[in-house]
Formats: structure tokens, C-alpha cells, sequence
């Protein structure tokens, strides 16, 4: 009888020999042989997934957005239904998208080389739009969870601050991992959060 192959399972496992690669060697040492080897595959065992460097690159833009979505579902679905969401909720939503251990920020510095590449190739650019509208979202179901009262203006300036900060967080813990920590970056979103956490009715809120 043939073979049968769980591709989900091997997507998942070449997705994290990927990144093991980069957290071991860097994004330059990325490519269908070294990934391959880390997978403990073939070559040729990848050609449905990336079977050439053109692929492999879009395989792991679309990876990355794929483990970023799935722990930021995973984490509303632990939500219980009788009550909204606390401050430690949403701060720990907005960490789901940021490097703040080894494997995150391996999906960060990948997403950072591919999201530039993106600028200039479709198929690149469709994963890139889609999961910068993914982030806008989780901002707006952050601002809308502390500002109950606001009104759309400012629901989406809110959301438009947060997301920049989500962005440039992460953009420099991945430039300059030394200066950014894990802890630091948690810090600042919560400050931030708490600060959008006003009483409903607001005055400001239009």
C-alpha cells in the first residue's frame, strides 16, 4: 500500500526545523537542503511543501503567520465567557505576537528579512497584507475590550497606536536584541494597555 503522509504534520515539522535553522545560523542559512537536514527529510521528501528557494521563502512567511494566528486563537479560546477579559489577558494576547522567548523571536527576525522581500513579490505581498490586517484586528479587539465606551474614532486611533507599538517592539528586539528584553517589552505593552483602561463614558472618547 502507499505511504500515507500527514502533510499538516510535516508542514509543522519542517516549519520548526526552519526555525531552528535560524535561531542556530540565521535567516542566510536558510535554504531547502539545510532545512531538509534539520528536518531529518529528504530533499526530495519536500517537494510538495518547498520545493525550491522561491517556495521554501514563502512556505516560512506563510508558516510564521500561520503559529502567530494559532496562539493568538488558542489564548481567546482559554478566555472564560462570564467575564471580559482582564488587563493580564490582554497583556498576555499582545505578547502571543511578540519575540519574548527563543522561538518567537526566530518567527520575528524570519518575518522581518521576508516582509522587505514582500514588497516586491505578490505572492509575498498577499501573506504580508493579510497578516498585517490580522494585527490590526487583535489591536482593535484590545482597545474595544478596555474602552467599552469609546467611539469609533477612537477605537481606531487606539488601535492604530497600538499596533505601531506591537511593531516596533518587535522590530527592535530583533535589531537590537541586546538592548530589548523580554520582560521590558511585557512591561511597556502593559503600561500601555493600562493606560487605555479608562472608565466607560469617557468624555474624550468620540
Amino acid at each position: 500500500m502507499p505511504k500515507v503522509v500527514d502533510h499538516d504534520a510535516r508542514r509543522e515539522r519542517i516549519a520548526g526545523a526552519l526555525l531552528a535553522v535560524v535561531r542556530r545560523d540565521g535567516v542566510g542559512a536558510v535554504s531547502v537542503r539545510s532545512v531538509a537536514a534539520e528536518a531529518g527529510l529528504s530533499v526530495g521528501s519536500m517537494r510538495h511543501t518547498a520545493a525550491s528557494q522561491a517556495d521554501l521563502v514563502a512556505f516560512a512567511m506563510e508558516a510564521v503567520a500561520e503559529r502567530v494566528a494559532a496562539r493568538v486563537a488558542t489564548r481567546v479560546a482559554g478566555w472564560r465567557a462570564e467575564r471580559p477579559p482582564t488587563l493580564d489577558d490582554l497583556t498576555d494576547l499582545c505578547g502571543e505576537v511578540l519575540p519574548l522567548d527563543a522561538e518567537r523571536l526566530a518567527e520575528a527576525a524570519v518575518w522581518l528579512e521576508l516582509v522587505t522581500l514582500a514588497r516586491t513579490d505578490e505572492r509575498l505581498g498577499r501573506v504580508s497584507a493579510e497578516a498585517h490586517e490580522g494585527l490590526r484586528r487583535l489591536a482593535e479587539r484590545v482597545v474595544a475590550a478596555l474602552r467599552p465606551a469609546a467611539g469609533p474614532t477612537r477605537r481606531e486611533e487606539e488601535a492604530v497606536h497600538l499596533h505601531a507599538l506591537l511593531d516596533g517592539l518587535a522590530l527592535h528586539a530583533v535589531l537590537h536584541p541586546g538592548l530589548v528584553d523580554p520582560g521590558s517589552m511585557a512591561a511597556v505593552v502593559r503600561a500601555h494597555l493600562a493606560g487605555l483602561a479608562t472608565p466607560a463614558g469617557d468624555p474624550g472618547d468620540r
